[in-house]
């Protein structure tokens, strides 16, 4: 039986329908809208996908995705693109630039991230059974759709993920605070194979990531506050590799 996943909220359901429609199994809808159905084009659209919908009590969908941020919509997916270490064994002779990410536990965050790397290319997103959130309704509804078109690859441990990726001649890229420590963003060169690592504003990335680490970047800042939000330090970090590529 094929694994499936729920997502929630219109424009992320918008977005799958319109890019990847084939993924979606069922669409659940609050019984709230069932009066504008003739003016709700989020209903017209999954009626022209030949898509199965059911109008469910407001209360029911709220539990259904542990959130009453769903703006009256949730639908089932299949999850076909979440894989494993030895997905990404496969996957890594071909592509070259991946993020992993550690102790991220915040969804918001989780599905920001998730929509700058759909929309700056990333090969895929590395992230950790353990130390960190997973792929829950309200990551769904921050990716904008995201969560539907990447490579997101759960694994065990990171750590050791990491050091196969080395061994396949990866280079492991981390971010740093300390100006001494790292290579401003704008001088810094990724290496054609590498893995960006970011980790919470709390914890950072693990002391042994860190020291596993082969660069550290540092993102010149000119305010009081010492640092960014950690979907906002990953979006530079993406952007600045993006431009390297199509430069």
């Amino acid at each position: 039986m094929k694994s499936t996943m729920v997502i929630m909220g219109r424009n992320c359901l918008k977005e799958i329908l319109l890019h990847a429609s084939e993924k979606i199994i069922e669409v659940f809808i609050a019984d709230s809208e069932k009066h504008s159905r003739k003016k709700n084009d989020l209903i017209r659209l999954i009626e022209e996908k030949n898509i199965s919908y059911t109008f469910v009590p407001k209360n029911a969908l709220t539990s259904m995705v542990n959130s009453d941020s769903h703006q009256s919509f949730a639908a089932k997916i299949l999850e076909d693109n979440v894989l494993s270490l030895s997905d990404l064994k496969n996957d890594m002779v071909k592509k070259e630039f991946y993020l992993a990410l550690d102790t991220i536990y915040d969804p918001h965050n989780f599905g920001a991230i998730m929509r700058s790397c759909e929309g700056f290319g990333v090969d895929g997103i590395i992230f950790s059974k353990n130390r960190g959130v997973g792929i829950t309704p309200v990551v769904a509804k921050a990716s904008s759709g995201a969560v539907a078109f990447l490579s997101l690859y759960e694994v065990s441990n990171l750590f050791t993920t990491l050091q196969v990726m080395q061994e396949h001649g990866f280079d492991i890229v981390t971010t740093t605070c300390v100006e001494e420590k790292g290579i401003t963003l704008e001088r810094f060169r990724f290496p054609q194979k590498s893995v960006l690592v970011m980790g919470s504003e709390e914890l950072g990335v693990s002391s042994l990531i860190e020291k596993n680490a082969d660069h550290f970047l540092y993102i010149p800042m000119s305010g009081m506050i010492r640092s960014f939000n950690v979907s906002i330090a990953t979006s530079i970090c993406l952007y600045a590799k993006h431009i390297q590529k199509i430069m």
